[in-house]
C-alpha cells in the first residue's frame, strides 16, 4: 500500500466531507435578524428568504462531496483492515465499513432531499401566498422520506461515531496519551455536533452560525484519525503488508 497515495486520498475524502460542511452552511446558515421560526419538523420560515442558487449549489456540494468521501473513507477502512489483522478487533472494522458505504450510498440522497423540502416549500408559497399549506405540502413530503432517512442517520453517524471512540480508546488509532484521546474523541460526526456544535448554537450570531457544519466537520475529523494511523503504520513498517486491503 502506497503511502502518498493513500495520504492523497484521505485529502481527498477530507475534501469532501469540508463541501458537506458547505453545502450545510448554504441550506441552513441565516444572516442577522432573519426568520429562526419553523412550521412543523422540517420547514423554516427563512428558506423564503434565501436565493435559490444557495440551494441547487448545496445539492452540488452535496453530490460532488460524496465521491470524494468515498475515496477517503474506503481507503480509511483498508488501512484499519491492515492494522487490525484477523484479531478480535475486527468486528470494528466491519462496523467502520458498514458505516462509511451508508454514507456514500446515503448521503447524497438525504443532503438532496432536505434541499428539496425547502424548495417546495418556497416555490408553493411562490405560487399560491398560502405559507401554511406550502409548509404542510413540504413536511409532508419529508415525512414520506423520513424512513430511509433515519436508517441513513443511524447505520452512518450513530455507528461511525461508537466505531470511532472504540478505536480510540481500545488504542487501534494510535495516539501518544490519554489526552489526545480525549481530544479524538471529539473526533467523530455525533460527538461533534453534540457537544461543539451545541456550544456554537448557544452563542450570539454569526458564531452559531458555526454549529450548522459540525456534523459534517466531525466526519472530515475521522478521516484526520485516519492520517495519524496511516502515519503510525508507515513508522511501524505495516504498510508493506497490503494483500489484507486487496480483499
Amino acid at each position: 500500500m502506497d503511502k502518498k497515495n493513500s495520504k492523497r486520498l484521505l485529502i481527498a475524502g477530507i475534501i469532501g466531507c469540508l463541501l458537506y460542511v458547505i453545502g450545510d452552511f448554504l441550506f441552513a446558515a441565516i444572516g442577522r435578524g432573519q426568520s429562526t421560526e419553523t412550521i412543523g419538523f422540517m420547514v423554516r420560515v427563512a428558506y423564503l428568504e434565501m436565493g435559490t442558487w444557495r440551494m441547487i449549489a448545496s445539492i452540488l456540494c452535496g453530490f460532488f462531496g460524496t465521491f470524494l468521501y468515498y475515496l477517503g473513507f474506503h481507503r480509511m477502512y483498508g488501512l484499519l483492515k491492515l492494522h487490525v489483522g484477523e484479531g478480535e478487533n475486527r468486528i470494528w472494522v466491519k462496523l467502520f465499513r458498514v458505516a462509511y458505504i451508508t454514507g456514500t450510498v446515503a448521503w447524497a440522497y438525504v443532503h438532496a432531499m432536505f434541499m428539496n423540502v425547502a424548495l417546495i416549500f418556497k416555490y408553493v408559497y411562490q405560487s399560491y401566498g398560502d405559507i401554511d399549506k406550502a409548509a404542510e405540502i413540504a413536511n409532508k413530503v419529508f415525512c414520506a422520506n423520513a424512513a430511509p432517512m433515519l436508517i441513513a442517520f443511524i447505520l452512518c453517524d450513530l455507528v461511525l461515531t461508537v466505531v470511532m471512540i472504540v478505536l480510540v480508546w481500545k488504542r487501534i488509532i494510535p495516539l501518544k496519551n490519554t489526552a489526545a484521546r480525549i481530544l479524538a474523541t471529539l473526533g467523530n460526526p455525533l460527538m461533534m455536533a453534540g457537544v461543539v456544535g451545541n456550544l456554537f448554537g448557544l452563542m450570539p450570531w454569526p458564531i452559531n452560525q458555526l454549529d450548522h457544519g459540525s456534523e459534517s466537520f466531525g466526519h472530515a475529523l475521522v478521516l484526520l484519525l485516519g492520517l495519524i494511523l496511516l502515519r503510525e503504520m508507515d513508522r511501524a513498517g505495516e504498510l508493506g503488508n497490503a494483500e489484507l486491503f486487496n480483499n
